[in-house]
């Protein structure tokens, strides 16, 4: 997908996982999915997926940053 048209708050699905076995402090969580997402300015971030499950090449948005972790939901 072609990123020349979406805002910097947006950017598209580099890889996925879905944790199955979380951390102590995340279990009541499990099973969540974590993203690499390239940004508009080409650069990576690590974060988590809110809602829809997605895969990679979909297009993602940022929908909040709690405690460093940015959150993103489908575009």
């Amino acid at each position: 997908m072609s990123m020349g048209h979406m805002g910097m708050d947006q950017g598209v699905v580099y890889t996925e996982t879905v944790v199955h076995l979380a951390p102590e402090a995340l279990t009541a969580e499990a099973p969540y999915q974590l993203v690499i997402v390239e940004m508009q300015d080409g650069k990576r971030r690590t974060g988590r997926m809110r809602g829809e499950r997605v895969s990679i090449g979909d297009a993602v948005k940022l929908v909040e940053e709690t405690d460093g972790v940015p959150f993103y939901q489908k575009a």
